[in-house]
Formats: C-alpha cells, sequence, structure tokens
C-alpha cells in the first residue's frame, strides 16, 4: 500500500472524531537570504566542478553538475507555500495529510533562534519510518512540546538531522 493510501485511510476514519487543539501556519520552508557572493562563490564551485568533470574524461560527472546547476536555479526563486498545521486530540495534520498518533513514532524540538525553531516527527509508515520538518513559525515549544508529550514519545537530545543543518549552512533552500 503506498504512502498517500496508508494515510489516508486514517484521515478518513477520524476527520468527524477530531478536536483542534493547537493550530497555526507555517512556511513549508524557511528560505535562506543569499547575496551577490554567495552566487559568485557557488558559480565558481560548479565551473570548477564540470571543468574537473570534463578534464578528467568524465562526462557524465560534467553533465551531472550541470543539470544540478540548471534544476537549482529554475528552482530557487519558489516561494514557500503558506500551510496549515493543526495538533489535535487524534493526531498531527500537516499539509492537509493527517496522521494519527500511532503512527507517530517520536517527536523532537530543535529551537535555536533565529537559526532553526523547528518541530520533527518520526512517522511510521509500514516497515519504514521517515521524518517530518515542520516550522514553528513563532509557536512556543513549550506548548507544542506539552501536547504532544500526552500522546508521543520524545527523543530526548535528538539534534537537527545533518542533512537539514548542511542545507541550512549552506543556503541551499
Amino acid at each position: 500500500m503506498k504512502d498517500s493510501e496508508f494515510m489516508n485511510k486514517d484521515q478518513d476514519k477520524y476527520k468527524d472524531h477530531r478536536t483542534s487543539l493547537l493550530e497555526w501556519e507555517t512556511p513549508e520552508f524557511v528560505p535562506a537570504p543569499r547575496g551577490k557572493r554567495w552566487y559568485i562563490t557557488a558559480g565558481l564551485i560548479m565551473t570548477a566542478l564540470v571543468l574537473y568533470g570534463l578534464f578528467t574524461d568524465n562526462l557524465t560527472m560534467a553533465i551531472v553538475f550541470i543539470l544540478m546547476a540548471v534544476v537549482f536555479l529554475l528552482t530557487e526563486k519558489k516561494e514557500p507555500k503558506i500551510v496549515k498545521m493543526i495538533i489535535s486530540d487524534m493526531g498531527v495534520q500537516y499539509k492537509g495529510q493527517f496522521y494519527p498518533y500511532h503512527h507517530i513514532n517520536s517527536f523532537w524540538l530543535v529551537y535555536h533562534p533565529p537559526y532553526v525553531q523547528a518541530l520533527y516527527l518520526r512517522i511510521r509508515n509500514g516497515r519504514q519510518f521517515k521524518h517530518l520538518r515542520i516550522e514553528l513559525n513563532g509557536q512556543r515549544p513549550q506548548e507544542v512540546r506539552g501536547l504532544l508529550l500526552k500522546e508521543v514519545a520524545e527523543s530526548e537530545g535528538a539534534h537537527e538531522p545533518v542533512s537539514d543543518a548542511l542545507v541550512r549552512i549552506l543556503k541551499l533552500q
């Protein structure tokens, strides 16, 4: 069964029985401000990687880096959508997708303003797990934590995933 089918089944099941405890609107992601210096540095790095691929007779590598640069330039001006986040008595709804508490394995908060203010959910999806990052966007982390602790275990000591930290530090999103 696909991820969306798996979750949509539960979404319909609990639709009429949910009471919202906390809700807010948040961007899908926080775009990183990039200056002229960032674009020059990124351009030089990409040029060096493409040239390295060409000089080592690795045409595939050169093509991949060119395609990466093109895709980045086509998508980098994309503004984040504003989505609704709801914590209810039955689960969490984010981007219109409902995740009942029994599918949420754990949660953790990463709160280091102004750099990171995010809620992470570890969601069981059949036999696999996926991590969902949700921007707090001004919500008090103590309130969010208090509501989720009633139903879900907290991953104490968990940090921002390395991939998210790299994307943030390198200003890729």
